[in-house]
């Protein structure tokens, strides 16, 4: 049937409206400069693509939009936009040049895409609770919210540095819907040339949208220029601190690199205002933390421009044009002898009511970067700058120093000068005591780095040793500052010389709960495991407090102890002094580098067991299959209650771990993952379980078909089976009743100390995960319902195969022997990393370690001589049950 005329004229109306709307905007309708100008021909002289590396813009600033289009401007993850040229031909005219671009937007606050991160969260299924169902977690592509791509078309003037283009965009808005054919047209202004006055590109983006689903709010958009930059005269500095680093060395054996200094500017400066740099900081209008050198561009004759923010955050986003409270832009060169950076700055001021539109004020900012040769407790520093005011008298300025904790360390040197303070209170504290054990020294450095937390308050901290002697470290490994020199050590001294980085958040006080950052000095003593540091800590943003005594005292290395590190930290001020804090406790839970060895070698050695182990049990029910077949009378022998009790013993891991048989288990600690081995024997583990679940179904199903199938004694075995469930259903009640008891009590008495070593302790367990460990001495017992079947029954059949019995007690009774063997040769793990004998599945102490074994080898043993002697034989006579076989007659004596 062919469609009505009026069909036919919608249609057609609907395609008009689309093909409208799909339409690119017309360049002279919206753009009236540059003009539009014919293409060369082909042919004519000069007709190769026009190089225009200055409009390219890799990464600017954008404000507006609507949050709706873009979501909101977060400091730490800022809007962001970039323009690539992908075509730029010459015109008639030769200052006009036409070009095509892709200008891509990226909105603020995105979130990370998946997965996401942390292992605790990483899941594959969801529950949904209204329909009671699992469903698949698909992958959600959230980072590409906020995110838009459009393509353009338009002119560039190189006279005049404006460019407009039209063209039209698509992608995702903020709040997941998909955008497209956005019509829009791009006006930007290039500074021609830039310089110091004006270094920025500035300009918005409008829609041409007929309507509000193809419309947006306009969008302003600023960059620093990245090309075309002119330079003015040179800037001067005071003279530099005489201990700078050669930057030949940070160089690679260069004088100058603009890849090298970008390098070492990357991290951001921790302002000091002391030292008269409070007045400097009142007449710069300049109060802030934290300051970054977020743009630095060169010339290849060692002249320099950047960009620098300020900012009380100290993790904001460096790959992103950083547009905060307070911005200084500022120019000047590489000064080789002195082997520092000089530049001459001015303001940023906001021109607009959006955040996008800024221009420079005044002048007269000084600024100087250097690279400091000598490390102190005082200055710890990559690198160090200063901010001045030129009109000022004096050389006062804001100083700032290198937040970075890793870095070059070619031609440092460490100057100790509290080691006399601090050997004084290493002896007054009684820390050169002799005491039992060995003690990382400078063979075990790595050991000296520890995670510690308060014991009262709350709070967490990080310490790390900078300097062992004249050696630095950077965490991981000794660095030589100085490839001539011997680490000197590394030899045999019992006091050496350190100096730590200790990072801490929490109650300092009880007023504060804040971060900190600590630097400290002081000695290590080899022979006793005391640490004795004198410590600085930042008291406000001009003074900073070094009346702190740190102690701490390290295990020995062969410890079994979980705590490996106590101590304090203690102020030395004055009661009435406002810097006196009352003194903290501390204390650090892990392991030593060799014990960390030893459980990775034991997790190999326990996964192997656990894998021997299951494969064993599958074996055994195998047996017991082919000996139901020799011994038809077995089947109905068996006792039902024990079959169920050994198919929900391995059913109970299959549910539990049901998202690990299709994806690595999240359960490990971060220390010990990455080990493909641990991963292949896991999902191994896990597969013979089935099947052994599978055969173990197999064998009830038989038992259960001949016990209904028996000729005569059909009623008799199943009541001798009612009996027994008589007797062991209450026994397990009253021990599920009495692990949810000790589940409650436990967790209620445990929750103040998971509170204060939360990230290294694991999460409290749910109620199900302290039932599976009572499951798991349900099957250490799983003969018992036999040998109660066997004792009504009075039976001599052999039910059960022996291999299967014994074999099966054995696999039982082994984990509980290991158990035993680990708490006396291996440090406990803070977290779970048994593979083997864990606690998530059977009930592990030195009580149970011997109660267990001991119960399954004599129900074993019960058994054996039951199918021997008769399954009532431990009985008294007199309570026996005769056997079928015998008839009760009475004598009467004549």
């Amino acid at each position: 049937m062919a469609p009505s005329p009026p069909l036919l004229l919608l249609l057609l109306f609907l395609l008009l409206i689309r093909a409208s709307a799909a339409a690119p905007p017309s360049y002279s309708a919206h753009c009236a400069a540059p003009p539009a100008v014919p293409d060369l021909p082909a042919g004519a002289g000069h007709s190769s693509p026009a190089p225009a590396p200055a409009l390219q813009l890799s990464s600017g600033y954008f404000s507006g939009g609507g949050d709706r289009l873009f979501g909101p401007d977060a400091a730490r993850l800022p809007r962001s936009f970039a323009l690539l040229p992908t075509s730029v031909l010459r015109t008639a005219d030769a200052s006009i040049l036409r070009v095509s671009a892709t200008l891509s937007f990226s909105g603020g606050g995105r979130r990370r895409v998946w997965p996401p991160q942390g292992g605790r969260n990483r899941r594959l299924f969801d529950y949904d609770g209204q329909s009671h169902r699992f469903r698949p977690r698909l992958p959600r592509f959230v980072g590409r919210r906020g995110s838009l791509v459009f393509d353009l078309d338009g002119y560039y003037s190189s006279a005049t540095g404006d460019l407009c283009m039209v063209g039209s965009g698509s992608g995702r808005a903020a709040d997941g819907r998909p955008v497209a054919l956005l019509p829009a047209v791009l006006r930007l202004r290039f500074p021609s040339p830039a310089n110091l006055t004006s270094p920025f590109v500035t300009g918005h983006l409008q829609s041409t949208g007929p309507g509000p689903g193809l419309s947006f709010d306009p969008v302003s958009l600023l960059a620093y220029a990245e090309e075309g930059y002119a330079y003015a005269e040179s800037a001067s500095c005071p003279r530099p601190p005489a201990d700078g680093r050669d930057v030949r060395q940070l160089f690679g054996g260069r004088d100058f690199t603009c890849p090298g200094l970008m390098s070492l500017l990357k991290s951001g400066f921790r302002l000091d205002y002391g030292n008269g740099g409070m007045s400097a900081a009142s007449s710069l209008g300049i109060h802030q933390t934290y300051m970054f050198v977020n743009r630095v561009h060169c010339s290849a004759d060692g002249a320099v421009r950047a960009y620098v923010a300020f900012s009380n955050t100290s993790d904001l986003s460096k790959f992103y044009l950083m547009v905060t409270e307070k911005a200084i832009v500022a120019e000047g060169f590489w000064d080789q002898n002195a082997n520092r950076l000089c530049l001459k700055g001015c303001h940023v001021v906001n021109s607009g009511s959006s955040r996008a539109e800024l221009a420079v004020g005044e002048c007269g900012i000084g600024m100087t970067f250097w690279f400091p040769g000598v490390w102190s407790i005082q200055e710890r520093s990559f690198s160090a700058g200063s901010v001045w005011n030129t009109s000022l008298k004096g050389d006062e300025g804001i100083a700032g120093y290198s937040t970075a904790i890793r870095g070059n360390f070619a031609g440092l040197k460490y100057n100790y000068t509290k080691v006399d303070e601090a050997i004084k209170y290493y002896k007054q504290y009684g820390l050169n005591k002799k005491r039992k054990g060995k003690f990382p020294d400078s063979n075990t450095y790595l050991d000296l780095v520890f995670r510690f937390h308060l014991k009262k308050g709350g709070g967490s901290g990080y310490a790390s040793p900078i300097t062992i002697g004249s050696v630095f470290s950077d965490g991981y490994s000794f660095v030589l500052s100085n490839l001539s020199t011997r680490p000197a050590v590394l030899e045999k001294e019992r006091l050496l010389k350190v100096s730590y980085n200790i990072r801490y958040v929490g109650n300092w006080s009880l007023e504060t709960f804040q971060r900190q950052h600590i630097s400290a000095e002081g000695v290590y003593d080899t022979e006793t495991g005391s640490l004795c540091l004198i410590a600085c800590r930042g008291a406000n943003v001009s003074s900073s407090d070094c009346k702190i005594l740190i102690t701490a005292r390290f295990a020995s290395l062969d410890s079994k102890a979980t705590q490996h590190v106590q101590g304090e930290i203690r102020s030395l001020r004055d009661k009435a002094d406002p810097l006196f804090f009352e003194t903290l406790e501390i204390s650090s839970y892990g392991m030593y580098i060799g014990q960390v060895e030893d459980s990775i070698w034991r997790m190999d050695l326990e996964s192997t067991m656990a894998l021997i182990s299951m494969t064993l049990s599958c074996a055994f029910i195998a047996v017991q299959l082919f000996h139901v077949k020799k011994v038809p009378e077995a089947l109905p022998a068996m006792s039902i209650t024990m079959l169920v009790v050994l198919a929900l013993g391995y059913m109970t891991p299959l549910v539990l771990n049901f998202e690990a048989l299709f994806k690595h288990s999240n359960k490990q600690p971060v220390l010990f993952s990455g080990g493909g081995w641990l991963e292949v024997n896991e999902v191994m583990v896990r597969i013979i379980t089935m099947a052994t679940f599978l055969l173990q179904l197999r064998l009830l199903q038989l038992a259960w078909s001949a016990r209904s199938s028996v000729d005569g004694n059909k009623h008799e075995a199943w009541a001798a089976e009612r009996k027994v469930l008589w007797i062991c259903l209450p026994l397990y009640i009253i021990g599920g009743v009495v692990t949810l008891v000790v589940h409650m009590m436990t967790n209620h008495s445990s929750r103040r100390m998971l509170r204060q070593v939360a990230r290294l302790m694991p999460p409290r367990h749910t109620f199900w995960e302290d039932i599976v460990p009572y499951g798991g001495l349900m099957l250490d017992g799983f003969l018992l319902p036999q040998v109660i079947l066997n004792a009504f029954s009075a039976s001599k059949v052999r039910a059960l195969s022996p291999l299967f019995y014994i074999g099966g007690t054995m696999l039982r009774a082994l984990p509980h022997a290991y158990d035993a063997y680990r708490t006396h040769h291996f440090v406990r793990s803070m977290r779970p990393s048994y593979m083997y004998a864990s606690s998530r599945d059977d009930l592990f102490s030195l009580a149970w370690d011997i109660v267990i074994p001991c119960g399954a080898i004599l129900l074993a043993t019960l058994l054996f001589f039951q199918q021997w002697l008769g399954g009532a034989f431990f009985l008294c006579s007199k309570s026996r049950k005769p056997s079928s076989e015998y008839e009760m007659v009475s004598t009467v004596s004549s």
